[in-house]
C-alpha cells in the first residue's frame, strides 16, 4: 500500500474489528484516518479513537481525510510526519531567515516603511 495524497476515498473492506486495529496500529502510515459510523456503532467507534489516538495525528469522524482549518495544529506520525506544529510553525521553522538592515536616520526610516508597505516579503505572517 502506498499513503494517498489526493482526492481519494480508499474503501477497504474487513471481517472484524481486530483486522482493522492490526492494520492501523502496525501500518507505516501515521497522518489521518476515517471512521465512518451510525449511531449504533458508537461503541465501536470509541474503541477505534482510543486505540488509535496514539497512533495517528488525526482522526476524522464520519467525514472523509482532508487538510484542517490553518488554526488546527499538523499532525502525523510513522512515515506521515513526525509531532505537530500550526502552520504559521511549519512555515517559521523550514524557512531560512533574512535580516533587512539600514542605518538609522529619518530619511531611510521613511524609505524604508514605503518599501515595507509595498513588499510581500516584508508582511508578517
Amino acid at each position: 500500500y502506498e499513503e494517498q495524497f489526493g482526492p481519494i476515498v480508499p474503501i477497504t473492506e474487513y471481517n472484524s474489528l481486530e483486522t482493522v486495529l492490526d492494520y492501523g496500529q502496525n501500518g507505516q502510515y501515521g497522518q489521518q484516518v476515517s471512521i465512518f459510523v451510525s449511531e449504533e456503532e458508537t461503541k465501536s467507534a470509541a474503541n477505534l479513537l482510543d486505540r488509535f489516538s496514539t497512533v495517528f495525528g488525526k482522526i476524522n469522524i464520519n467525514s472523509q481525510c482532508g487538510r484542517s482549518p490553518d488554526t488546527l495544529p499538523f499532525s502525523g506520525r510513522r512515515s506521515s510526519a513526525m509531532g505537530v506544529m500550526s502552520v504559521r510553525d511549519a512555515l517559521r521553522e523550514f524557512s531560512i531567515p533574512t535580516v533587512v538592515s539600514y542605518k538609522d536616520s529619518e530619511l531611510n526610516t521613511g524609505i524604508v516603511q514605503e518599501i515595507e508597505a509595498e513588499s510581500t516579503f516584508l508582511r508578517p505572517l
